[in-house]
């Protein structure tokens, strides 16, 4: 915009001087011409006056005296050249036909301007009649009044040049002057500036305008943190490519799962991170303008890859952890199986025995022994059923956590005591209850039958003359119940699987305690309902330690 000022101001003002130059040059050369016709008619009446007073030689010692400028012709009459001082007058051609001597000879006086076939130069002629009939003709070349005019050129080109250059300078600084303003003008509060009136309208516009763009900035910076905070908080991972398959956006998710930081990716292409089979025929899929799903695994966990393109111009993927969907897929057909054929055993034997008595095969003497192994596997089946709703129940309370109570865990583990003192007796299994009062929040009916199945399985897996120790203990934050029995214990290799649904360390000696395999599991989703854990120690003829610890009211 300077330069477009300055140059516009430069040009104008340069252009100025060169125009009034050129009218300057014509108006002394029209101003040239008229005072040569001026002094051609005074000098004609001059001359006129003294060849009437002196003849012929006026002309001759007018000559001598004035030198040849003015051409200087007498002219007979009939059109031959009497006397003319440029050319001898016998050598010229008869004038008669000569525009100004016709004139002259018809009005007294006659005015002519051509090309000069004597002197070949563009002349200006003035002819006089005399009173003896004669025509006195004085001419002079125009070329001597444009040489004075080109004599001055010099001079106005000179003139030009400094007015340009003065005009150059003013336009420097007029430009500077103009635009000042402009640059002083603060755009972020564009109604505070003190500039030229005839800005007010467009600063007007730009102070609206930049209401828009920053109302229309601050809706898009919260999107952006609504959609930042959205992706950041989802425990899925989510993946925005391009139509090339670079990365635009990558949540906190997605980048833990390469091992990366979202930074570190951002722009590289998915397959520089990821090349495996899965993902590349999925990315396939999407490239066409499809969807499709992909299961992957990487460092021993599964993931479920979800992809979509985005009409063509880009694509997402989601990504889901389904490791403990597919271990609990898992577990549930395993417990499926497992509840079928636990259930399916002891009707089999109820089934059998009734058949053989129904048949009439079975000893008068024998039939109360029957009927006790049908009560026996029907009672078995009945603990198996009740187990198994407990833990239908626990799993789906597990987020639950309603109607909650302030239980006092030394109190509610005496009384489960004095609830299996009978089986204890029975075994020779020694029970005592010690430590200090310890109050946590729960549900009583829950821990109680966590409390119950540890004791049950410290008695049933006892030695003779054993012993079963439940210690109650508080440590910051916890409240820890400690289950101590001199029982066969728990080799290695069993201790991680123990506490599975239907998991028995002795199978074969389950049948003789009466066991299904599903206190210990009921132990675990009783603790974990109530946001606690479980440790164990435990080795072979040395007995067992269950620690179970509850957060505290």
């Amino acid at each position: 915009m300077r330069n477009k000022i300055f140059s516009g101001l430069l040009f104008l003002s340069t252009a100025a001087v060169i125009i009034a130059s050129v009218l300057i040059a014509v108006i002394m050369y029209q101003g040239s011409m008229t005072t040569m016709q001026r002094d051609l008619r005074q000098e004609a009446t001059f001359i006129k006056m003294g060849l009437e007073q002196s003849g012929k030689s006026y002309l001759q010692a007018l000559t001598m005296e004035s030198g040849k400028l003015t051409r200087v012709t007498l002219i007979a009459p009939d059109g031959r050249v009497i006397y003319d001082n440029h050319v001898a007058a016998e050598k010229m051609l008869n004038h008669k036909d000569r525009e100004e001597v016709q004139e002259a000879l018809a009005s007294g006086i006659g005015l002519a301007e051509r090309m000069s076939d004597t002197l070949s130069e563009k002349t200006f002629y003035f002819a006089l009649r005399l009173d003896n009939g004669d025509i006195l003709r004085v001419a002079r070349t125009t070329d001597s009044v444009f040489a004075t005019v080109a004599g001055s050129i010099p001079y106005m080109i000179a003139v030009v040049l400094v007015v340009a250059l003065v005009a150059m300078l003013l336009a420097r600084r007029i430009t500077d002057k103009m635009v000042l303003p402009l640059d002083q003008v603060d755009l972020e509060n564009p109604l505070e500036n003190d500039t030229y009136d005839e800005l007010a309208p467009f600063l007007t516009r730009i102070a609206q305008q930049q209401r828009q763009v920053s109302e229309g900035l601050k809706q898009l910076r919260q999107k952006q943190n609504e959609l930042a905070a959205i992706t950041q908080s989802m425990n899925e991972g989510l993946i925005l490519l391009n139509d090339r398959q670079n990365i635009l956006s990558i949540n906190d998710s997605a980048a833990k799962l390469f091992g990366l930081q979202d930074h570190e990716v951002v722009g590289k292409n998915i397959l520089t991170l990821e090349r495996g089979q899965e993902v590349q025929e999925l990315l396939q899929k999407v490239a066409v303008g499809g969807s499709g799903e992909s299961l992957y695994q990487k460092d021993g966990r599964f993931y479920q890859l979800c992809g979509s393109s985005v009409g063509g111009k880009g694509s997402v993927l989601l990504i889901f952890d389904v490791t403990e969907k597919r271990a609990a897929e898992t577990l549930r057909r395993e417990f499926s199986a497992n509840v079928s054929h636990e259930l399916k055993t002891p009707l089999q034997s109820i089934l059998g025995y009734a058949e053989i008595m129904k048949n009439g095969l079975v000893q008068e003497g024998d039939k109360q022994r029957f009927l006790e192994k049908i009560y026996s596997e029907a009672g078995h089946l009945i603990v198996l059923i009740d187990n198994i709703m407990k833990l239908s129940r626990l799993d789906e309370s597990a987020n639950n956590m309603n109607n909650l109570e302030i239980i006092e865990l030394k109190k509610l583990a005496e009384g489960t005591v004095q609830r299996l003192q009978e089986q204890a007796a029975g075994k020779n299994v020694a029970i005592s209850v010690s430590g200090c009062e310890a109050e946590v929040e729960g549900v009583p009916a829950v821990l109680s039958e966590v409390i119950y199945n540890l004791i049950d399985n410290g008695i049933k897996y006892n030695r003779e003359n054993g012993s079963v120790e439940i210690t109650v203990a508080v440590i910051p934050g916890e409240a820890v119940l400690t289950f101590k029995d001199t029982g066969c214990g728990i080799g290695s290799a069993d201790k991680e699987r123990v506490f599975e649904r239907f998991y028995r360390v002795d199978k074969s000696h389950f049948k003789e305690t009466g066991g299904t395999g599903l206190g210990l599991s009921i132990v675990k989703h009783g603790v974990m309902f109530h946001k606690g854990r479980i440790e164990l120690e435990s080795e072979l003829d040395k007995g067992t330690t269950i620690k179970i610890f509850l957060p505290r009211k």
